[in-house]
């Protein structure tokens, strides 16, 4: 599962703030149960306080400074785990982890580059499948989040998930790979495109839905919502994501979720009219007819060697409210 649970920050909607979400979250975690639940944007104290909702069997994965540094007061600054992957130490087994700076200088810790707007990181783990008999499977996992504003930082921080994975796969040739994260960018843009081309890796919803007799999935169309709920998936709210993934991709920095003020959408209809000569229509319409508006993805690729091989049997976004949500993303 991945999965955006939004940053503890007060909310417009005091019933959108983490202390009311907590219980819905950890709901939605016990009901379905993921070996592997990766999230995005978690304070470190908060993904504590949540994991100490959370079954017992779940263990976190983030980056932890050097303890030794007597500069570093406060024990929380020594983690990150705004990409933390959490596991089912009953199921899967660590051997290894990493964490990565997408930067130029992948290993200064909170550089960033490309005028992106926040520091975006990779967290890098690798299980084996706990199993009864001698023939184990090795799974490589990574966990990101792509920059929210900058279309130039998410198309190089895309290239850096690539060459990473590539490595590691180069590594470790008989394991299994498994991409989890919010790329905030969507299906039939660049930074998928960098991921996906030649079969790099495989997109599970994509592949689900060509093999549709022996993988279940769903035809919701948006994970990213911003607490307007299940609204999104009407033609109407499909259009209007149509034009803002558009304008998004081409790096233009428009408000999230719905402007409050008249000045705010008059500010919109000014960069439109700006950039609209920019804009391709022939993709705009790609994307119009695809009606997937998913910034949360999972990607896969088999082992390079050939022995291990993934088939999807799910693939879905679940969790879909119209109110009283867990978070401003549906997973």
């Amino acid at each position: 599962m991945t999965f955006n649970i939004r940053v503890d920050i007060p909310e417009h909607d005091p019933n959108n703030n983490f202390t009311k979400r907590i219980y819905r979250l950890t709901e939605t975690v016990e009901k379905w149960q993921p070996a592997i639940l990766s999230v995005q944007e978690p304070f470190t104290d908060q993904l504590q306080h949540w994991q100490s909702h959370l079954p017992r069997y779940y263990q976190s994965i983030g980056y932890q400074h050097d303890r030794t540094n007597s500069s570093i007061q406060h024990p929380l600054s020594h983690m990150d785990f705004q990409v933390a992957i959490l596991y089912n130490n009953q199921i899967l087994k660590l051997l290894e982890q990493d964490y990565l700076w997408l930067s130029k200088t992948p290993r200064f810790i909170g550089s960033k580059d490309w005028e992106s707007h926040a520091v975006r990181t990779l967290n890098i783990a690798r299980f084996e499948l706990i199993s009864e008999n001698d023939n184990s499977t090795n799974i490589l996992v990574f966990n990101t989040h792509l920059d929210s504003k900058s279309e130039q930082a998410r198309q190089e921080q895309a290239k850096i998930v690539r060459s990473t994975i590539n490595k590691w796969q180069r590594q470790y040739p008989t394991d299994v790979v498994l991409l989890f994260g919010d790329f905030n960018s969507i299906p039939k843009q660049t930074p998928y495109d960098i991921l996906t081309s030649s079969n790099f890796l495989y997109d599970t919803w994509t592949i689900c839905k060509v093999h549709s007799s022996t993988c279940i999935s769903n035809s919701f169309s948006s994970t990213f919502h911003g607490w307007l709920g299940s609204i999104l998936n009407t033609y109407a709210f499909q259009f209007l994501q149509t034009i803002a993934f558009t304008f998004h991709g081409l790096g233009i920095i428009l408000p999230h979720g719905l402007p409050r003020h008249y000045l705010s959408y008059i500010d919109i209809l000014k960069k439109f009219t700006k950039y609209y000569r920019m804009v391709d229509l022939s993709k705009m319409m790609s994307i119009w007819s695809s009606r997937r508006f998913h910034v949360d993805w999972i990607l896969y690729q088999n082992s390079i060697d050939g022995s291990k091989h993934l088939e999807p049997r799910f693939i879905s976004v679940i969790d879909i409210r119209s109110s009283n949500y867990s978070s401003d993303h549906f997973p």
